[in-house]
C-alpha cells in the first residue's frame, strides 16, 4: 500500500492498513496528524498513544534571570514558558497544553521565601512509551540534591506533590530543578529519547 502523500487527510481505516503493513514508524508527519488526540488520551483517559519525533534536544541560550518574568510557578502553555526551562524540554507546544520532556529535562524557578513551600509538577507516562520502558522512577533534584524519588507503575497522567525542606532552597534568588526518568524510550530510528509529557512544574504554599 502506498503511504499517504505528506499534507493530505487520511481517513482512519487507510491509515491503520498503512501503519500495519509498514510497521510503526516514528516519524513527524504521522505525530502531527495525531497530537491533538494524545493529547486527549493522556490528560483525560489516562494514557497515551504514539510518541512524537524530535530531534536530539538542543541547549538552549539560557536568557537573563529576572524575577518579574520567571516566577514559582509555570505551565508549559505559559508565554513565558521558554524563559524557566534550561534544558531537555520541547520547544514546540503540542495541544496548546504540554511539551516532551527528555532524558533529564531542568527547570528554574525564583522564589521569594524558602519556607512552607511544596514541589508539584503536572505530568504524564504515554501508554506507547510505557510499553517499553515499563515502571518509570523519576528522581526529583532541587540546586544539586535529591528531593525524592516516585515510581510510575502503571502508564497516564499524575500530580506529583512533595514538601520541600526550606535548607533545599534559596530564598530571594533563582532555584533549579532537575527531573531524571531511570527509563527513557529510545527511538530505533535516530536514537532520540523521549522521558515524559510535562504540563506544569514549580512550587506552591
Amino acid at each position: 500500500m502506498n503511504p499517504p502523500r505528506p499534507g493530505a487527510a487520511v481517513p482512519p481505516g487507510r491509515l491503520s492498513r498503512w501503519k500495519a503493513s509498514r510497521g510503526f514508524r516514528y516519524n513527524h508527519n504521522f505525530v502531527r496528524a495525531t497530537g491533538f488526540c494524545l493529547f486527549l488520551l493522556v490528560f483525560a483517559a489516562g494514557c497515551g498513544t504514539a510518541p512524537e519525533s524530535y530531534p536530539p534536544p538542543a541547549q538552549r541560550e539560557t536568557p537573563p534571570a529576572q524575577s518579574a518574568t520567571i516566577r514559582h510557578f509555570v505551565a508549559m502553555n505559559d508565554p513565558n514558558a521558554a524563559s524557566y526551562i534550561l534544558r531537555d524540554v520541547s520547544e514546540g507546544l503540542e495541544a496548546n497544553s504540554w511539551r516532551w520532556a527528555f532524558r533529564r529535562p531542568e527547570l528554574r524557578f525564583f522564589l521569594h521565601s524558602s519556607q512552607h513551600l511544596k514541589f508539584v509538577m503536572d505530568f504524564a507516562i504515554p501508554e506507547h512509551t510505557f510499553k517499553e520502558t515499563g515502571p518509570v522512577t523519576l528522581s526529583v533534584f532541587i540546586n544539586g540534591q535529591l528531593l525524592d524519588r516516585f515510581r510510575c507503575a502503571k502508564p497516564g497522567r499524575r500530580q506529583l506533590e512533595k514538601e520541600v525542606p526550606p535548607e533545599l532552597l534559596k530564598a530571594g534568588a533563582l532555584n533549579l530543578v532537575a527531573i531524571e526518568p531511570d527509563k527513557v524510550w529510545v527511538s530505533k530510528e535516530d536514537g532520540a529519547t523521549l522521558g515524559f509529557i510535562l504540563a506544569s512544574a514549580g512550587f506552591q504554599e
